[in-house]
């Protein structure tokens, strides 16, 4: 069994995000307004940062720092195509 890189990992996993996402438009682009849509399309925030008022002012220099994930159900979607592909090349 070879070893992967964590480089190669981390790009297919960011791979399957996009995916995800781009699942996640089509589906809102194709389907009408609906709960079927609402399922596929409704997320949960995670993450951390400043507010939209959370600027960090330093003089000539203002910061607003954070991370954020997106999670809906096609984005867990394209994490598990993304695990498949990883399993796939071994």
């Amino acid at each position: 069994m070879s070893k992967k890189s964590i480089y190669f990992i981390l790009l297919i996993i960011f791979l399957g995000c996009i995916l995800g996402t781009s699942l996640s438009m089509f589906i809102g682009f194709i389907l009408p307004d609906g709960v079927v849509k609402d399922f596929f399309l409704l997320s949960k925030t995670f993450g951390f940062g400043a507010s939209e008022k959370g600027w960090f002012e330093l003089g000539p220099l203002r910061l607003r720092l954070g991370f954020f994930f997106d999670i809906s159900v096609l984005s867990i979607i394209g994490l598990f195509v993304s695990w498949y592909i990883l399993r796939y090349f071994k």
